[in-house]
């Protein structure tokens, strides 16, 4: 996620470098290049999720890592936003990191111990999203943003090496006589009214993520004053967020062992709700900063607390298929909400955008309240 969080808080000013004017066609292929990617995600996610079952979760990891690597290096070579389009579709595609390190940590740990193993994976997640766009704005800023590309591209194949290398699963394939096809799995995992739920859920904590992407540097250029360095605060304000967010992970399983998970995520949802509604009215960079951090502390709890549940409600040899579905639902989310970004800021402003998203989480701690169950002990 460090190499993942070098680039996409600059995207829409490398759109400006290769050519993308004026502003509102800026914000609307930013939004068309992060939904590409949740769509190519969204349909190939639980197609990977199947052969995790069948052959292994580690190489999916691996795979994710090494391919992604190379397309990312690639995007450093684009001269327009045509071929940055394709290389969008195709990380999309070939990815799926997070999805399939979360598999393949729900398999490898025991029962008892996958909250706190889940809220470890989200911190790294957070870890490197937090430290990307600040190194990355560092790089930018001394070598242009091509070259964060380049060096993004080799930390991902860095870290597929280390994966190969050091990480050890002990797979045993299902009989043929147990294991279920494809789409019996998926139409399963539709009608489930326990992954169901669940799967809306992250639909939804991703949407609200994914909605300020296209808008945020840009947001962060309104608020500043002139003589700013802007890259570096656009950095500083996905980082910010991802800091705290990293903190929260690591202590979420104690507050899951006294209130239980479905407590902490309702929680979670209103309290997120709160510290966005006002960022649509702040007049400075500080004032928006404090914000995303507040925000940063209710998304560290949503994510690992939900997929522990998925975990914990799926059989073992089910699991990568059922988080390949859950990262299908992430992934529509993570299309839907860049659009949903653009169109709102097009349209109404940068500021509704934010009132928005503060709405949607309202509306995911009620969904939370109805139909999210507490998993069994």
């Amino acid at each position: 996620m460090l190499a993942f969080g070098f680039v996409l808080p600059f995207l829409p000013l490398y759109l400006k470098e290769i050519g993308v004017h004026p502003d509102s066609a800026v914000v609307f292929w930013s939004g068309a290049l992060v939904t590409s990617t949740g769509i190519s995600l969204a349909i190939f996610s639980p197609i990977w999720g199947a052969l995790a079952d069948r052959h292994g979760r580690k190489v999916m990891v691996l795979r994710s890592m090494l391919v992604g690597g190379l397309i990312i290096a690639l995007m450093g070579l684009v001269q327009n936003v045509e071929q940055f389009l394709v290389l969008r579709i195709l990380q999309g595609v070939f990815t799926g990191t997070i999805a399939a390190a979360t598999a393949l940590v729900a398999t490898i740990v025991p029962r008892d111990r996958l909250a706190a193993s889940m809220g470890q994976l989200q911190t790294s997640v957070y870890v490197g999203i937090a430290a990307g766009p600040v190194l990355g704005g560092v790089i930018a800023q001394a070598v242009g943003i091509r070259g964060t590309f380049f060096v993004a591209g080799a930390m991902l194949a860095v870290s597929g090496l280390l994966v190969w290398q050091f990480v050890h699963e002990h797979y045993t394939p299902p009989s043929t006589a147990r294991r279920p096809g494809f789409f019996e799995t998926f139409g399963r995992g539709l009608r489930s009214r326990t992954l169901m739920p669940l799967m809306v859920t992250l639909f939804l904590v991703q949407l609200s993520t994914a909605i300020v992407f296209p808008i945020l540097p840009l947001y962060v250029e309104r608020i500043s004053s002139a003589t700013d360095p802007v890259k570096l605060y656009a950095g500083l304000a996905f980082g910010a967020t991802a800091v705290f967010a990293a903190l929260a992970a690591v202590f979420y399983s104690r507050l899951v062992d006294r209130s239980g998970y479905r407590r902490i995520l309702i929680f979670a949802c209103f309290g997120a709700a709160v510290f966005f509604l006002p960022q649509a009215f702040v007049q400075n960079i500080a004032q928006f900063l404090l914000l995303r951090s507040g925000v940063g502390i209710f998304f560290g709890v949503l994510i690992p607390a939900t997929n522990a549940i998925v975990g914990l409600s799926t059989p073992m040899e089910l699991r990568g298929s059922a988080y390949g579905l859950t990262s299908s639902a992430t992934a529509v989310g993570n299309a839907i909400g860049p659009l949903l970004g653009s169109t709102l800021a097009a349209n109404l402003g940068y500021a509704s955008v934010f009132i928005a998203t503060a709405g949607v989480l309202t509306v995911l701690g009620l969904w939370v309240i109805g139909l999210v169950r507490e998993p069994a002990s």
